[in-house]
């Protein structure tokens, strides 16, 4: 019986947390709003042309990732073929051994 007299209070505690941020965020984002210099116009502007500049970056970023992942599996592509090559080679001093 302890346990979920525990757990309900965990959950309960969880809870108000939870709300405290979310009510703490907005009305962070109220006040910031009410006291922003720029009008609402400016100010989307602003969130506009910075998001376009992240989507950007994003743009390059997925680029890059892409080619740097491309050359990895070149490399391993190489690699195996190199490890094949040498596997066939013992293979075939063995039996001429053998």
């Amino acid at each position: 019986m302890r346990r979920k007299s525990h757990k309900n209070q965990v959950k309960r505690d969880a809870a108000k947390v939870i709300t405290g941020m979310l009510l703490g965020s907005v009305f962070g984002a109220a006040v910031g709003l009410l006291m922003a210099p720029a009008s609402g116009e400016e100010t989307r502007r602003k969130i506009e042309g910075k998001a376009i500049g992240v989507q950007e970056k994003m743009k390059t970023v997925a680029g890059n990732v892409e080619s740097r992942a491309r050359e990895l599996a070149e490399n391993v592509s190489d690699k195996v073929g190199s490890v094949k090559e040498s596997v066939s080679q013992r293979r075939k001093a063995a039996s001429a051994e053998g």
